[in-house]
């Protein structure tokens, strides 16, 4: 029997991303039962997702690439109470799968000397904007490393959520509010998850290049390695093509207490998240980026050198580097790459080193925040798809 490691950060991020959710407790989920003959990954990890429609997911899908080739499965509903399977290459929201492309377009800027990983950001913005900026580097944002407040946790939920999900942020304005807040702890002393790093980053971008974060990533990315189904919203509310739905479920107060309702959240303005949680994909798109990303082809080798200098999280075998999660599976093989959650939908996308084993997942939501459940099979779809 293996003993998963890994849970706990997959759920922090899962839960914590773009929109403010609440964490829950995590932890350790041995895998139940030692495969028997004839039990292969694949099939372990359909099962997995059958498991993931089961508890707390509407349903998911999965591309994997293993030593046998590429393939993809799915389980459960595009709709809460409907017929239709999860549509194959379905669109979905990124959430902070987001921040490796963010990342990217900040490293490529270094390359080109436009910005320098170690400067301090009142080289690109101002001190009355960010509140001791002078102490802040480019490399603590993209590396959580900032000690920013994390504007997510102060974004709207349950009701609120559903009633103000059109409602357009202002990025600058989401800064300022956060930067106003105390400091988790002294710049570079700590590694903490931050929305607000990279809604700082993205901001940063957009005053060196002259065009939005946005632009940059579909000039630099989006186009050169075209991903035709890749998309950055900004302020539009619809997810474009086939798709499944999200959902947040409402439970009754008052006269209503114990009654819950579903509530359709797929459609919503995605500016909440902006550059660290708003982009829209597929999974052989997300795979594509992650192939590209990893054999240099995106970044050059000094750059993606510095993108994989990682500091510690909070749980062993947890690194995180710049815009890139590095992870130490069962196995003792690593994986590169990102988690992402945003209302309606949750995301995993993760590649080996060398490119050879690959994985990246959907889950349309039942709630938001995300049952806590989901993360025991998510965790055991990336360890049999990297480790099998």
């Amino acid at each position: 029997m293996r003993t998963l490691r890994i849970l706990r950060s997959l759920l922090t991020f899962l839960l914590t991303i773009a929109v403010g959710a609440t964490v829950f407790p995590a932890y350790a989920a041995p895998v139940s039962g030692a495969p028997g003959a004839g039990d292969s990954g694949r099939e372990r990890i359909r099962r997995h997702l059958q498991d993931l429609a089961r508890s707390g997911a509407v349903g998911a899908q999965v591309q994997v690439t293993d030593g046998s080739g590429t393939w993809t499965a799915r389980a459960g509903k595009a709709r809460a109470g409907g017929d239709a399977l999860v549509p194959r290459e379905g669109r979905f929201r990124a959430g902070s799968t987001t921040k490796m492309f963010t990342a990217v377009v900040m490293l490529q800027l270094v390359e080109a000397g436009a910005v320098s990983l170690d400067a301090p950001l009142v080289r690109y913005l101002s001190a009355e904007l960010v509140p001791g900026a002078e102490h802040i580097t480019v490399r603590m944002l993209l590396q959580h490393t900032s000690g920013l407040h994390d504007i997510a946790r102060d974004l709207p939920q349950g009701e609120e959520l559903v009633r103000t999900r059109f409602r357009h942020y202002d990025t600058t304005a989401l800064i300022r509010e956060a930067a106003a807040r105390p400091a988790e702890f002294p710049p570079g002393t700590d590694y903490g998850y931050s929305n607000t790093n990279y809604l700082i980053a993205g901001l940063i971008i957009e005053r060196v290049t002259g065009h939005s974060y946005a632009k940059e990533v579909r000039n630099r990315i989006i186009k050169p390695l075209h991903l035709e189904h890749t998309y950055v919203p900004e302020d539009k509310a619809s997810v474009p093509g086939p798709h499944a739905h999200g959902y947040i479920t409402l439970r009754g107060t008052g006269t209503q207490q114990g009654r819950a309702r579903q509530v359709d959240v797929t459609e919503l303005n995605p500016s909440m998240a902006g550059p660290a949680g708003e982009i829209i994909s597929t999974t052989s798109d997300m795979d594509t980026f992650l192939t590209a990303l990893a054999s240099g082809k995106l970044v050059p080798p000094a750059e993606w050198k510095e993108m994989n200098r990682t500091v510690p999280t909070s749980t062993p075998g947890s690194r995180y580097g710049l815009g890139l999660k590095r992870l130490q599976l069962s196995c003792g093989r690593v994986a590169l790459g990102h988690t992402g959650g945003i209302p309606g939908y949750a995301t995993l996308a993760f590649t080996t080193p060398d490119q050879s084993r690959r994985v990246v997942l959907s889950a349309n939501l039942a709630d938001w925040p995300a049952d806590p459940r989901i993360g025991t099979p998510i965790d055991k779809v990336l360890d049999d798809a990297i480790c099998d």
